[in-house]
């Protein structure tokens, strides 16, 4: 972003989520000015709608951020030989100030500008009560957490904006244009923290999850929670070893621990993703906060997972043998060209009878050429074209049984019974056996089970940073692991884990001169 103080006009029409089907009667205001809006809560409503369109539409960045770099996706040429795979320097760490792959903090400050224009103009609001407020702010402050949450475990060190200033005319100074980064990483975390627990006092007891689980919740900022304190138990702060771990695990377990009786995991792995004729049925069971698509109305990136209709796939033979025909996942029309791609290596890690490998993946296999295809977020078909239009799951019931899992593992505790209700869930029946064992044994069971059931929802490259072998290094580090070794832990590698400040915005903001990422100056 050129500037963190944005020079900025939107139309508060244009955030509107399905605003068609909303009777509003906005006129073309600046978003934050306050002219014929901000007057009732209709238009609160509208404009939380709009804050969540906005989220939505940066589903690909967090997606980038989460899985791109989880040593999990093929470089090179894709296995129909058609196409050159995307974010080869990313898949392959080779990332430096040069080429970091994502620029101007990925963009994600225009919609934290949004979000902190909603906090001011609601918490000043004269229309509605306090009781009102709360739902409305609990949402926000949940919301601004999760895009920080997701800056500070990118960059560390981030620009803390809090208020909805904008640069009506040319500014005058550095100070007016741009907002330094905090001083150290736990300056942006305890920020991150007290963001969360305003949002969960905002919320109070109110348990009410809305658009079919597709809006932010108490059950969502509880959630963050959980990922903020274990985040905070376990990675090294600004160089140092974590100093309030058992703390952090404690109000970890709390958070997660309330969460999890108000939800319930679907019998079928694969119901879990699945969408209706028109429009996605994720308001199941397990999901606690999704990103929601509809057909006609906004569609995911997961079209460039998928082969082009005229890729040849004869002679292939799927997991059992048989023969894979053309077309095998109907993609019709809808087909583009495979641009991103998950190794072989990943579906082997799966036992034959689990549910997830098939549910996941349509694998391909041609004497000694094997491959994958996502078959998840495959959407569905409308009027005869495939429409990807599934929801993006931000957090499930899963993810709270194998983050209790993680905590209870690093408190010391047993995490068997965790384990086992995943687990129990992939395989249908005849599940393998969790057994305790020590913290490393358990850690990894934990990662692995983790990569099973979270392919492609942005998850591996924190939990490769988050989580730990024995000595307390992440396993980012651990080039003995199948899938693991994505850095080597020396000099030349281990500032690898931050990303870089592009060039661009170095050159452009005068407050970071000199405020690279460590490592990276030069490169």
């Amino acid at each position: 972003m050129k500037k963190i103080l944005i020079t900025l006009t939107v139309i508060a029409s244009c955030l509107m989520l399905s605003c068609n089907k909303m009777d509003l009667d906005l006129a073309p205001e600046d978003y934050f000015a306050s002219g014929s809006f901000w007057k009732n809560e209709n238009q609160v409503q509208g404009a939380m709608l709009g804050i969540h369109a906005q989220l939505r539409d940066h589903q690909q960045v967090f997606w980038n951020l989460g899985e791109i770099r989880g040593g999990t996706l093929r470089d090179g040429t894709s296995f129909t030989g058609t196409a050159s795979l995307n974010a080869a320097s990313l898949i392959t760490q080779d990332i430096r100030e040069s080429s970091p792959g994502y620029s101007s903090w990925a963009g994600l400050y225009a919609p934290i500008f949004q979000v902190n224009n909603f906090i001011h103009q609601v918490e000043q609001a004269t229309y509605m009560s306090d009781k009102q407020k709360g739902y409305y702010l609990g949402q926000a402050y949940g919301i601004r957490a999760f895009y920080y949450f997701n800056l500070f475990r990118t960059w560390g060190r981030v620009p803390l904006v809090t208020e909805p200033k904008v640069a009506v005319n040319t500014p005058t100074s550095a100070d007016e244009a741009y907002a330094p980064r905090s001083a150290t990483e736990k300056e942006t975390l305890d920020f991150i923290k007290g963001d969360i627990d305003k949002s969960i006092g905002y919320f109070g007891n109110n348990t009410t999850i809305l658009s079919q689980k597709g809006q932010w919740s108490l059950a969502a900022s509880q959630m963050l929670k959980t990922e903020t304190y274990l985040w905070s138990a376990k990675v090294a702060i600004d160089g140092q070893a974590p100093a309030t771990t058992a703390s952090d695990l404690q109000t970890a377990k709390a958070a997660v621990e309330a969460v999890i009786p108000r939800f319930s995991l679907l019998d079928d792995f694969g119901a879990v993703f699945s969408s209706s004729s028109v429009s996605s049925s994720l308001g199941n069971s397990e999901i606690i906060f999704a990103l929601r698509y509809q057909a006609g109305e906004a569609t995911n990136f997961f079209n460039n997972f998928i082969y082009a209709p005229s890729d040849d796939v004869s002679g292939y033979v799927d997991d059992q043998g048989n023969p894979i025909p053309n077309d095998p996942l109907n993609v019709g029309s809808s087909g583009t060209i495979i641009r991103y791609e998950y190794k072989y290596d990943l579906y082997s890690l799966y036992d034959s009878d689990d549910q997830r490998a098939n549910a996941t993946f349509l694998n391909f296999n041609k004497g000694d050429l094997h491959a994958v295809v996502l078959r998840k977020f495959l959407g569905t078909i409308v009027e005869g074209v495939r429409r990807y239009a599934d929801d993006y799951p931000v957090y499930r019931l899963a993810d709270a049984y194998l983050l209790l899992a993680e905590i209870k593992n690093k408190l010391g505790e047993d995490p068997t019974a965790e384990i086992m209700a995943v687990r129990n869930r992939a395989y249908g029946s005849n599940a393998p056996q969790f057994v305790n064992g020590s913290f490393e044994e358990n850690e990894i069971a934990i990662f692995y089970e983790r990569t099973k059931e979270f392919v492609s929802e942005g998850k591996r490259w924190f939990d490769l940073r988050r989580m730990q072998d024995a000595s307390g290094q992440p396993l980012v580090f651990r080039t003995d692991l199948p899938l693991v070794g994505v850095l080597e832990n020396t000099e030349s590698q281990r500032h690898k884990i931050l990303w870089p400040i592009d060039l661009n915005t170095m050159s452009e903001d005068p407050t970071l001169e000199g405020d690279q990422n460590p490592g990276y100056a030069g490169t």
